[in-house]
């Protein structure tokens, strides 16, 4: 969830110029009185979706397409994105008896995994707003849906976004190192949810706490659960030619029954293979019965110096239960635990051929868009080249149903090729081994994705 900055901070500002860009270095003057405010300069912190207007006798930007008023206290922002994704898989035949399913997977898909088109602004240098839906998979589902008011040094949001937890699921789609999160981000990720939730809006640390409901559909059979999620992050050492980040959060969530059976919802942590053109659910094929409340936590470490970056977490979800609906649910297929544990972790590192840095973003905890040093040009420029490994494990081998349990390693090679700020190709090599019950298996995935950023 990107947010945008006010013009004054209490012993920070920056001036908001068109597309309110504020800065994260802070230029200290010698001389200055003990409570003379500090301008920001330096590198910027990015409100991304309102670009500045370069041209101060214009009120309109064709590309990206904005719109603000003369004195710059209302802008309005269209975006979008698309993400088209290729994959090949080469899987053992015992694969589908991990994933559980009763076909063979498709040797190869083509899919758009993310079409989205949205809008956004500001109103009065006080109100930010923002609407997105996405159309992938010839279907309309909400994104972002809110209105958030700006303090000094935060901000006070309530609608529909993600609930803050994880460094790889706040990072957005559009700025993730590999074509998907890693098994372990993304088996065990957090969702988007109406709440609301106050965050920090500070140069070198980040602070989010919120309060969320169990989906937008309304649905008078289900007494729908609720969370409460937070999440704190700080850059110990944040230069122009590096950082350190370390983090982490929780979120606990009281599940949703249904009012006439008085059942718990069933509760789904799944991942795939780390492609969705292929869609091989290899953890979490079969959702959670009797499901009371669950509480995730984790822990996050980053670090980057020059071209060099590395990032690396860890994943913990504790799933209590009620035993009697688990068992009268499932006879004899029921697990006699009271409780489960599943978790998972990551460690992932990359390099620029073409010598950019990794677009690390102190004040929200994440990454944000990396520019080449030079756009693509035929026969002058590549562009921006980064090669990128991962290992990750998602361990869901503790579960309701006996033997239905999973669990998957992966290794995954990828290039990225950024031929614009906005234009870039990803190459992924995905080695899998997955194992459920008696049955163990390996298979190898190649990926790619054309993606556009408007």
């Amino acid at each position: 969830m990107t947010y945008l900055t006010r013009s004054r901070l209490n012993a920070v500002h920056g001036r908001l110029t068109g597309g309110l860009l504020l800065t994260a270095a802070i230029a200290f003057s010698a001389h200055a009185a003990a409570d003379e405010r500090v301008q920001l300069t330096g590198q910027e912190l990015g409100y991304e979706p309102t670009q500045p207007i370069s041209d101060d006798g214009s009120l309109v930007s064709a590309f990206p397409f904005g719109v603000q008023s003369a004195d710059g206290r209302n802008i309005f922002r269209i975006r979008g994105r698309l993400q088209m994704d290729a994959a090949i898989q080469d899987f053992d035949d015992e694969m589908s008896d991990v994933a559980r399913q009763g076909h063979e997977f498709p040797r190869y898909g083509v899919m758009f995994r993310r079409l989205r088109l949205g809008a956004l602004g500001i109103i009065d240098e006080t109100w930010e707003w923002q609407l997105e839906v996405d159309f992938a998979e010839n279907e309309v589902d909400l994104a972002n849906a809110y209105l958030a008011y700006l303090f000094p040094e935060g901000r006070l949001a309530a609608g529909h976004f993600k609930e803050p937890f994880s460094m790889e699921y706040a990072t957005s789609s559009r700025y993730i190192s590999f074509i998907e999160r890693s098994s372990a981000a993304d088996a065990y990720k957090v969702s988007r949810e109406p709440g609301v939730m106050y965050e920090t809006i500070k140069p070198n640390w980040y602070g989010a706490f919120g309060v969320f409901g169990g989906g937008i559909d309304y649905d008078r059979e289900i007494e729908e659960g609720w969370s409460i999620a937070g999440r704190l992050s700080f850059a110990p050492y944040l230069q122009d030619d590096g950082f350190v980040h370390i983090g982490g959060g929780f979120n606990h969530r009281e599940n949703g029954t249904d009012k006439d059976s008085g059942l718990y919802e069933e509760v789904r942590l799944r991942t795939r293979e780390g492609s969705r053109a292929i869609d091989a659910r290899l953890v979490g094929r079969d959702d959670l019965v009797g499901v009371t409340d669950y509480t995730r936590s984790n822990l996050e470490l980053a670090a980057g110096s020059g071209p060099w970056w590395m990032q690396a977490e860890y994943i913990n979800v504790d799933i209590d239960l009620d035993q009697a609906e688990v068992l009268a649910e499932l006879g004899g297929n029921a697990t006699s635990r009271g409780s489960l544990t599943q978790d998972g972790y990551y460690v992932q590192a990359g390099f620029f051929l073409t010598g950019e840095s990794k677009p690390y973003r102190a004040f929200s905890g994440d990454f944000g868009r990396l520019r080449p040093n030079q756009n693509f040009s035929l026969g002058e420029s590549p562009g921006a080249v980064e090669l990128a490994v991962r290992y990750s494990v998602a361990d869901s081998l503790e579960h309701t149903r006996i033997g239905r349990g999973q669990k998957l390693e992966n290794w995954t090679a990828g290039v990225n090729w950024y031929l614009t700020p906005e234009i870039m190709i990803k190459g992924n090599v995905i080695y899998h081994k997955g194992e459920r019950d008696i049955y163990s298996a390996n298979g190898t995935v190649y990926a790619v994705r054309l993606q556009y950023l408007y």
